[in-house]
């Protein structure tokens, strides 16, 4: 069995601004999400970071890296409340994950870095069905059957446009 490599061994094929960047990332993680494990995918370029359920783990965020810039990512992204629209991923169609690019150093408040990775943690830790359960509200995007948007045009026996013709 392959032995685990440290993070290091990771970020330091990338530029000293993208390694130091990580490591914040990391550093930020470890502090915000408590009993935190760290794996390095290798065959991603990625470091995956779950928490502990038994014999298995959930993830819930990743830092991954690249040569201009660097990603923290959410596994559940998705669910997510994201009001500012701050994380990416949705218009490149990414149907799970969201998250945030640094060029190469932090640029978003860390008080805002740590809500989403605490609220990503407690999203990887529900299970699955209530997960599904969020996914499916959040695709439904129907809050009152009764109410037609204004941009709608009603149409009555009066004001048919195809009897106008």
């Amino acid at each position: 069995m392959d032995e685990p490599q440290p993070v290091e061994f990771l970020l330091d094929d990338y530029p000293d601004v993208i390694r130091d960047t990580g490591m914040a990332l990391r550093s930020l993680i470890f502090s915000t999400v408590a009993g935190t494990v760290e794996t390095i995918r290798p065959g991603w370029r990625w470091i995956a970071y779950s928490l502990p359920e038994g014999k298995r783990v959930r993830n819930f965020a990743w830092i991954g890296p690249e040569r201009k810039h660097i990603h923290l990512g959410f596994e559940h992204g998705t669910l997510l409340a994201d009001p500012d629209r701050l994380l990416h991923g949705a218009e490149d169609g990414l149907k799970q994950f969201r998250y945030f690019t640094f060029e190469p150093s932090i640029d978003v408040d860390e008080a805002i870095l740590a809500d989403y990775l605490r609220r990503a943690a407690d999203l990887a830790t529900l299970p699955t069905a209530a997960r599904r359960a969020l996914a499916l509200q959040r695709d439904s995007n129907v809050d009152n059957l009764t109410t037609v948007p204004d941009d709608w045009v009603l149409l009555t026996s009066t004001s048919d446009p195809r009897s106008e013709a």
